[in-house]
């Protein structure tokens, strides 16, 4: 449901930069949200809350752009509202706002055209829910507001509900929050460890004997914890060795365990053997994750087909998803996924009750399904024809790879996870070539990105052991 507004997207917003339709994209219960490269927002589905933003509470059954102003730079959908920062680092919120939840300094029941959040200028990252929201700012700051009748907030303080943004603790090494519908949310810090607070209704926070949690507390000893991504009660998480994790709430299967349905997953168990996983996108009750060779996994909830494999079968481990090897970015909404590949093109599949599935219909599918996004521009078939080989991958100390292709490479990249570039070079431009790079860098998921004259022409995600 929250796939998350990011620090330039964290964990390989880069994983786009070839792509032309959108640099960002985030679902809602019944809507979605997409930002292009050129700064605009586009959105589709419900907006009985005003959650497009757009001055109204008419629904949208085709992406449709939703302002002129070209400065966004990221968004993130909650199950009623959006959140969307600026270029200059502004906070903006529509959509429901019963407790709060907005930040705007009241409780009118909903807003219908993005308002500003506060004044200030250094926001970099949102997650909301039902009822309360949390943020980050540039500076590695938390903050919260909203509903916290539960200790959402993370500040000790039960039950008031906040308007406005209000800093939790002093630390400053938060890296990336995500908070669930059930009154809890998770955070990762710099140092690579793993955080919760809130209720603990499905055991996301401690065993069944912790009623809730009322300030951020470390949840595992582990410091290896790359990125999290949260649903209505679940969360998956990866780890920088390439495995991923699931705990909570688990009788659909969005657990991805064998567990039976009533088990109380307080701990994180690791799902399947892979250590070839580098993206995560939690919908409500469904999962969904893409391994680094660009296919796409689904698993949990699938009454709607928002697993995606053509069935109305729930699944309790991951199930592959088309034969497809160019993924790049997966969420998923209430009961619809939407997913983008590597040339750019947008597929939806699930529910489509309120045209969240941006197909023109109010048809429910169970196969992910292209759609058509006005402007979009697909890479060009001569970029596809580049070719790159990552062996051995884990990488250790030197990171090796070979390419060909017909296109003069003339530039290399390597991003990190919060999408910062941590090496840049300019390799000799030839076929089949074959690089040994000794890389000083930390463990981690990083991301490869080769270019011709700055453009992207192939990319290839890595981990760094």
């Amino acid at each position: 449901m929250k796939q998350t507004l990011l620090f330039l997207g964290i964990l390989f917003s880069t994983l786009g930069l070839q792509a032309q339709c959108f640099s960002n994209i985030s679902s809602g219960n019944y809507f979605n949200f997409g930002i292009k490269p050129n700064g605009t927002i586009w959105g589709w589905g419900s907006s009985v809350f005003g959650q497009m933003g757009n001055g109204s509470e008419a629904d949208f059954y085709v992406p449709t752009q939703i302002s002129n102003a070209s400065d966004w730079q990221a968004i993130v959908c909650g199950p009623f509202n959006t959140f969307a920062v600026k270029t200059n680092g502004t906070l903006w919120a529509s959509g429901d706002n019963a407790t709060g939840h907005l930040g705007i300094g009241s409780t009118v029941n909903y807003i219908n055209t993005f308002t500003q959040v506060g004044t200030d200028t250094n926001w970099s990252q949102v997650s909301a829910s039902n009822g309360f929201t949390i943020a980050l700012k540039t500076n590695g700051t938390l903050w919260a507001w909203g509903q916290n009748d539960s200790y959402q907030l993370g500040d000790g303080t039960c039950c008031n509900n906040r308007l406005s943004p209000g800093q939790v603790g002093t630390d400053s090494d938060w890296m990336k929050v995500e908070v669930a519908s059930i009154r809890t949310a998770l955070a990762l810090k710099s140092n690579g460890t793993l955080w919760g607070w809130g209720g603990n209704s499905t055991g996301l926070v401690g065993p069944s004997n912790v009623g809730s949690r009322q300030y951020p507390t470390q949840l595992r000893p582990e410091t290896d914890w790359a990125t999290i991504s949260v649903g209505n009660g679940h969360a998956l998480a990866l780890k920088t060795n390439g495995t991923l994790w699931g705990w909570g709430a688990g009788g659909l299967g969005q657990a991805g365990d064998t567990f039976p349905a009533a088990y109380f997953r307080d701990t994180p168990v690791q799902i399947g053997t892979d250590t070839n996983w580098v993206y995560v996108g939690a919908g409500y009750n469904t999962s969904y994750a893409i391994k680094s060779d660009g296919t796409l996994w689904a698993w949990g909830s699938n009454n709607y087909g928002q697993v995606g494999d053509g069935t109305l079968v729930d699944r309790r481990q991951p199930v592959q998803i088309g034969t497809d090897t160019d993924w790049v970015r997966v969420t998923g909404g209430f009961r619809h996924g939407i997913a983008q590949k590597a040339n750019g093109a947008i597929y939806t599949w699930g529910s489509n009750d309120y045209g969240q599935l941006g197909n023109g219909t109010m048809d429910a599918v169970s196969l992910p399904t292209g759609i058509t996004v006005p402007g979009c521009t697909l890479d060009t078939a001569e970029f596809s024809t580049v070719k790159m080989v990552i062996a051995p991958n884990p990488v250790q100390e030197v990171l090796q790879f070979s390419y060909s292709g017909n296109t003069v490479v003339n530039g290399l990249k390597v991003y990190d996870m919060l999408g910062r570039l941590v090496y840049g070079s300019h390799p000799v431009a030839t076929n089949q070539l074959q690089v040994s790079l000794p890389l000083l860098l930390p463990k981690g998921i990083y991301l490869l990105v080769l270019e011709s004259n700055g453009s992207v022409v192939v990319s290839e995600r890595f981990v760094k052991e």
